[in-house]
């Protein structure tokens, strides 16, 4: 149980430094206007909301057919660490195109299966609304913690430490959910 809520939490710590910072991303590292980088967020919003959506769409259907929770939601967090590297290696707006689509393809994977996964380690079924309370606050600590990290290491050392840091967070939520016994 608790496994699954450090793993959870660590992803949506990783996911918000990225996605909450974009627009400074895309101006303070990347380099563009403002007018540039309004244009580049919306090609990164449009990619991120289709491979996202695709990804959910299949993922859950497919988790289903294989038997399988862990092993997407491992495949999920390393599709998006890597997409996180790209910026990091390619700070352009080419980048961040590649970031939103494999980052985003694995964060819809991730959000599709981790779900069924956090039903799966439930430890009493009977008290299933509570424990799945006590889950969702890896999702709310995480999307609040995401941006303070995030602007803390930029302000301390600068972007280029923030993406390191986001995906070693990444394959740290990977990591626990391997952990987990008991699901396959």
């Amino acid at each position: 149980f608790y496994k699954a809520f450090v793993g959870r939490f660590c992803m949506l710590v990783s996911y918000q430094m990225i996605t909450a910072y974009q627009l400074y991303i895309v101006q303070n590292y990347v380099g563009q206007s403002t007018k540039q980088s309004a244009a580049t967020i919306s090609v990164i919003s449009l990619i991120t909301m289709v491979v996202s959506l695709l990804g959910s769409v299949f993922a859950g259907p497919l988790s289903d057919l294989i038997g399988r929770r862990k092993l997407p939601v491992v495949i999920a967090s390393v599709c998006f660490a890597l997409g996180i590297a790209m910026p990091w290696i390619f700070p352009t707006a080419m980048g961040m195109y590649l970031y939103a689509a494999i980052a985003g393809l694995g964060y819809g994977v991730y959000s599709s299966v981790d779900q069924a996964l956090l039903v799966d380690v439930l430890p009493n079924k009977a008290q299933a609304g509570k424990d799945l309370g006590i889950l969702n606050l890896a999702t709310t600590l995480g999307q609040m913690l995401g941006p303070v990290i995030m602007s803390s290491i930029v302000l301390a050392a600068g972007y280029v430490f923030a993406f390191p840091v986001s995906i070693a967070l990444a394959l740290v939520g990977c990591i626990f959910i391997l952990l987990i016994r008991g699901v396959k």
